[in-house]
C-alpha cells in the first residue's frame, strides 16, 4: 500500500493545565501531528484526544481504547502522536500495544522522534524511548513526592482544598461559614459517637461537601480524622505543626479519636488513627 494510501489515526493527550500552557495543548499537538501527516501522504482519518488524563496506563483512556478498538477492526494503518510520551510512559503497555499494532499491521510514528515499528531497529529504538518516558515519569513522581514531603514539614498544606478552609496563596484561611459545619459534625459525632447518624444530621441541615457534593460516611470519616482541623498537617502518616489557625481544639480531635478507636474493637481493622500532642 502507498504512502498517499495510508490512513493515519493522530492520538493526541494532555495530563494538566500546565502541559496546555507550555506548548503541549491539544491543539498544538494536533497541528503538528497533521502537517506531519501532509508531509508524508498520509490521509488522516480520525483525531482521538484524551483531555486530563496521565500517561501511566492505557486502560483508563477512552479515547485510546477506543482507538485501538477501531485498528482492531482495521480501520487504521499508522498511528501519528506528537512524542511517545502522548502515547504512554509505560514501557509494559508499550510493548504490549505495539505487539498489538504489529499484529494488525499498524505503524506508530511520532512527529518529533525519530523511531519506526515496520523494522526490528525501529522496534529496539522505540523500546529504548519507553524506558526513559516511563524513567521521566517516576522521577517525576519522586520529585511530587519529596516536594509535598517538604510542605508538610513546613506546615503548608498538601491537598487542593478542604472543607472549612480557602487558599489564599500556599496557606490556608478558615472559611467561617464552613468551620460552623466542621464544628457540628465534631460535635455531633462526641453525641452520638455513630458516623451514619453524623451523615444523616449532615444531609438533614443541607451540609454538603467543600464542591457541594452530598456528605457519605467516607467523607464525614475523613473530617473526623483529619488533624488540619486542629492546626496540624498530615503527610504519611506523620504530622506537623501547621501554619493556619485551628478549627477545633487538639482536646477535641484526640477525643473523637478515642471514640472512633473504641467504636472500631471487634469490626474491620482501621488504618492507623493519628492522635496529636497537646499544649
Amino acid at each position: 500500500m502507498e504512502n498517499q494510501r495510508l490512513r493515519a489515526a493522530i492520538y493526541v493527550r494532555v495530563s494538566t493545565a500546565r502541559q496546555a500552557q507550555e506548548g503541549y495543548s491539544l491543539d498544538a499537538q494536533e497541528r503538528a501531528a497533521r502537517s506531519y501527516c501532509l508531509a508524508h501522504g498520509y490521509q488522516v482519518c480520525k483525531v482521538y484526544a484524551d483531555e486530563g488524563v496521565s500517561a501511566k496506563d492505557i486502560a483508563h483512556r477512552q479515547k485510546m481504547v477506543t482507538m485501538l478498538e477501531d485498528a482492531d477492526n482495521g480501520m487504521i494503518d499508522v498511528v501519528v502522536v506528537w512524542s511517545l510520551s502522548r502515547f504512554t510512559r509505560s514501557v509494559s503497555d508499550l510493548y504490549l500495544t505495539c505487539e498489538r499494532l504489529r499484529i494488525l499491521g499498524v505503524a506508530l510514528e511520532s512527529c518529533t522522534e525519530a523511531f519506526e515499528t515496520r523494522t526490528a531497529m525501529g522496534r529496539a529504538m522505540l523500546g529504548m524511548l519507553g524506558v526513559f518516558a516511563q524513567l521521566e515519569r517516576e522521577a517525576t513522581a519522586e520529585r511530587v513526592v519529596a516536594a509535598m514531603e517538604e510542605r508538610a514539614r513546613k506546615g503548608l498544606p498538601t491537598c487542593a482544598y478542604v472543607l472549612g478552609y480557602d487558599r489564599d496563596g500556599n496557606r490556608l484561611v478558615i472559611n467561617h461559614a464552613e468551620a460552623e459545619d466542621v464544628r457540628y459534625i465534631y460535635r455531633a459525632y462526641l453525641d452520638c459517637q455513630s458516623i451514619s447518624t453524623v451523615t444523616r444530621l449532615c444531609r438533614s441541615k443541607g451540609i454538603t461537601g467543600k464542591k457541594g457534593g452530598v456528605m457519605d460516611t467516607e467523607s464525614v470519616h475523613k473530617i473526623l480524622t483529619n488533624p488540619m482541623y486542629c492546626g496540624f498537617v498530615k503527610w504519611h502518616g506523620e504530622i506537623f505543626p501547621g501554619c493556619h489557625d485551628p478549627i477545633i481544639s487538639a482536646g477535641t480531635y484526640n477525643r473523637v479519636q478515642l471514640v472512633i478507636q473504641g467504636c472500631a474493637r471487634g469490626r474491620k481493622r482501621l488504618k492507623s488513627l493519628i492522635f496529636v500532642p497537646m499544649d
